[in-house]
């Protein structure tokens, strides 16, 4: 009879913590699995079990956790969530930038970037969302947080204002509700509506709540142009007021001029950490990000939701004025002007459109807002057009930083409180979810660090980059027992070649899985068995007790 049920062999193991094993950067060893925990790392005489995995030149470490996923729904689309175990992610932390699948009450309406069209799906209580996925299976642990966006549109819909004490009480209730079910805390989006409505005072009170429970607060701030430096100070204060363990979302000044400022904000961070407040960031190894093209429009336009924002991007005399504001220096109070902010005010041919619902404007995904635009038509002008075309509703690619080599993006990389979040999607090349040219993060994220920037580039150990893909998340969030590779933990392990590991995808082909993650284990079950998704769905939706 097998001693074990699954024993990993002759693999350079390291361990999560971040702690160099003297005179070398792993120890070898072997790693035995009973049911879904690890119960011994050592040497095997002889490893007894009903399946042995021969890992010999290859590091194995603790599954890989994504802090900042947007993988919401997309886990009920494909429970396999290939485009991220296949990274070697077991665990995905999601409901992030203030918009997640639930609850979905009152006019608010999710945003279709977190529930696709294709799945049409409503949950009008965080509970209610959790059991669905669960019910579903997936391949990957789940971490829940409820986005402030779905909170404030619970109450106040999409009104541009501050909530009575009545909509204040309302929303925390809100909140809580979700926390009950089992959420992990609350995001912000503090540049996406109805989030951007709110005021530092809503946020500090919503997040004493969330203290309360011992959750966490992710942000999305209010700038990371023009306005980052406020924008921190704004952060810090929700912070440092509400007493909440804050993570700061793909930190960054956006646009040539802005990209220095992290060399301000990140000591910012140093003192408020060393004043006993608990503060983490976390970035993309990309240059380019993601969002949506109506966030290029200020708040005003947003007020009603989207089909009062097509109706004034229809109305000549508003559509005036909003190009003005967005155009103009000085026109919207704190912004020189609202494409400075996104450093975009020249940048037109870079931001590229990742997908169209309506079916004329689908031969525009892939091609640059310049490319587009017809030749007769200024880029702004085409921009209306299509919101207003596609509901208010178009993903872009857009460019963080025009003109400069990456120093600023490897500085925010090195910062010791950054970890690594691919602020993308569970995708597949295949189906519903194999279309449009999203971000190759989706599929790039984690290999992309392990290859280009701990081998090729040398910016961190290979203890440190692991550090900050699993214990560090798990510390933060007070996942227990995830996140490290030794006994007793849940058995969520990535084994991958230190030689090959890189990514594949691109922006012109983002739909291409990484190379070098050899074999993926969740709970104990082989999901990747020599790069190959064996179909299993072990994984289990984490809910904070």
């Amino acid at each position: 009879m097998a001693s074990y049920d699954l024993v990993i062999t002759n693999g350079r193991v390291v361990d999560g913590l971040g702690d160099p094993v003297p005179y070398a950067p792993w120890k070898r060893a072997d790693v035995a699995i009973r049911g879904d925990r690890i119960v011994f790392v050592g040497k095997l005489e002889k490893p007894e079990a009903k399946e042995v995995i021969d890992a010999r030149g290859l590091i194995v470490s603790p599954g890989f956790i994504d802090i900042h996923s947007h993988s919401d729904a997309y886990l009920l689309a494909n429970p396999k969530a290939e485009s991220k175990v296949r990274q070697g992610v077991t665990t995905e932390v999601f409901g992030n930038c203030g918009l997640s699948a639930a609850p979905t009450l009152g006019e608010y309406k999710a945003s279709p970037l977190i529930i696709p069209d294709f799945l049409m799906e409503n949950w009008p209580t965080f509970d209610h969302y959790l059991e669905a996925l669960a019910k579903n299976g997936i391949s990957v642990n789940a971490v829940p947080l409820v986005g402030h966006c779905n909170i404030r549109g619970a109450v106040l819909g999409y009104e541009l204002r501050k909530p009575s004490q009545g909509q204040l009480d309302k929303m925390k209730q809100v909140l809580r509700e979700a926390l009950d079910a089992g959420g992990w805390g609350m995001s912000a989006g503090l540049i996406i509506p109805p989030g951007s409505f709110s005021g530092t005072d809503e946020l500090i009170e919503l997040c004493k709540v969330v203290r309360k429970c011992d959750g966490v607060f992710h942000i999305h701030m209010r700038g990371q142009g023009d306005r980052l430096l406020a924008a921190v100070m704004e952060a810090l204060e929700i912070a440092q007021t509400s007493g909440v363990r804050m993570n700061i979302h793909h930190h960054k000044g956006m646009g040539d001029l802005n990209a220095p400022k992290v060399m301000l904000t990140l000591p910012m961070f140093e003192k408020a950490i060393a004043d006993g407040t608990d503060v983490t960031m976390d970035m993309y190894p990309y240059p380019v990000g993601q969002g949506g093209l109506a966030n290029f429009l200020p708040p005003w336009v947003h007020e009603g939701g989207s089909e009062a924002l097509v109706e004034r991007l229809k109305t000549p005399s508003l559509r005036e004025r909003i190009k003005r504001e967005m155009v103009e220096p000085g026109l919207v109070p704190g912004y020189q002007s609202y494409l400075r902010e996104l450093g975009l005010d020249s940048c037109w041919a870079h931001v590229l459109i990742c997908g169209c619902r309506n079916e004329k404007n689908k031969s525009l995904v892939g091609l640059s807002i310049r490319q587009a635009a017809p030749d007769w038509q200024e880029p702004l002008e085409f921009v209306f057009d299509l919101l207003a075309e596609e509901g208010g509703s178009v993903p872009v690619v857009i460019p963080d930083v025009i003109g400069l080599d990456d120093r600023y993006l490897q500085i925010v990389l090195r910062h010791p409180i950054t970890m690594f979040g691919s602020d993308g999607f569970a995708l597949a090349p295949y189906g519903p979810l194999g279309e449009g040219t999203p971000h190759p993060r989706s599929y790039g994220t984690f290999p992309r660090v392990l290859g280009r920037f701990v081998r090729q580039r040398r910016l961190f150990s290979w203890q440190e980059a692991i550090r900050r893909m699993t214990s560090a998340p798990a510390r933060f969030l007070g996942v227990q027992d995830r996140g490290v590779l030794k006994e007793g933990a849940y058995a969520d392990i990535t084994v991958f070649d230190p030689e090959t590991v890189i990514d594949k995808a691109t922006f012109n082909d983002p739909h291409q899985y990484p190379v070098g993650i050899e074999h993926v284990v969740v709970n104990g079950k082989v999901v990747i068995r020599q790069g190959e998704h064996t179909g299993a769905l072990p994984g289990k939706v984490l809910r904070r007790e």
